[in-house]
């Protein structure tokens, strides 16, 4: 029998020498999603969820991808852009430029850093959201507009929780929790937020929340219209899967993880369906 060695370097030379560009994202989930739009591209890319042997998340795509450079196969790595938090890349991750978006990955030439906090907020579109929630209640579409601006009333309230997670990961600390804050105002998030940031770290750390805050809402630009493009631009400073939950929520939509895993699938599907992938943020 074959040596798990021997296994692996025929498995390294197969992938060495065929045509194909290897993807390393960081969870089975992010496969699924990518493999769906790009079902076009298979002979030629490969999505592959980095092993958690590694460490899981950024941290395994980047050895994976580097573990196969080393063997000359031809792989990169795609990160969510909340990574650059992660690793404490600051300036990068609020560059509303997006300039480490544009092949100047601080993590180096094949590792590539999505323009949005993660996948998931590649399914906000708001024309996506509502075609989704008209099926699932059995009504018309509204107009574009009104749902614009019942998204922005809903992440209003959110972006308390997200500027209080992002500087508790300043910190090195614990996000806060992804139900944290549901059916509050923006006030209330505010003022409990700024609470717990003051308990666990200081009262100094807490007076950052509002400029952090004002960092996040910086990803909308010029924009104060309330629209599409607007949402587009906002978002990539936004917490995907919190946002999502929220909407899950809001809408009655669900709350067990099979739920919520279910509308993610159907959200993907009506993207690949009826959003041209060049339309959706990043």
């Amino acid at each position: 029998m074959a040596s798990l060695k021997n296994l692996e370097s025929g498995d390294l030379a197969e992938r060495r020498y065929v045509a194909k560009r290897y993807v390393y994202l960081e969870s089975e989930e992010d496969v699924q999603i990518l493999a769906r739009w790009f079902n076009d591209r298979g002979a030629k890319v490969e999505f592959l969820a980095a092993g958690d042997d590694l460490g899981g998340g950024c941290n395994c795509v980047i050895a994976q991808v580097d573990k196969d450079v080393e063997n000359r196969i031809d792989a990169v790595g795609i990160l969510d852009r909340d990574s650059l938090a992660a690793r404490s890349h600051w300036d990068a991750f609020f560059d509303t430029a997006d300039a480490s978006c544009a092949n100047r990955s601080p993590f180096g030439e094949r590792i590539y850093v999505l323009r949005c906090w993660e996948i998931e907020n590649y399914l906000l579109h708001p024309v996506v959201i509502e075609s989704f929630l008209a099926n699932e209640k059995g009504r018309s579409e509204r107009p574009e507009a009104d749902v614009n601006r019942e998204l922005f009333a809903i992440l209003c309230d959110l972006l308390p929780l997200v500027a209080g997670s992002l500087l508790l990961t300043s910190y090195g600390l614990r996000k806060l929790d992804m139900g944290r804050g549901l059916n509050q105002t923006f006030l209330v998030n505010h003022a409990q937020v700024a609470q717990q940031i003051e308990t666990r770290l200081s009262p100094e750390a807490a007076e950052s929340l509002d400029i952090c805050i004002e960092r996040i809402v910086s990803f909308g630009g010029a924009h104060h219209d309330r629209s599409t493009t607007h949402w587009l631009d906002l978002i990539r400073g936004i917490d995907g899967k919190r946002f999502v939950v929220w909407l899950i929520h809001h809408y009655q939509l669900g709350k067990t993880r099979a739920e919520l895993l279910t509308w993610r699938q159907i959200q993907c599907d009506w993207i690949a369906s009826n959003t041209r992938r060049s339309s959706v943020p990043g």
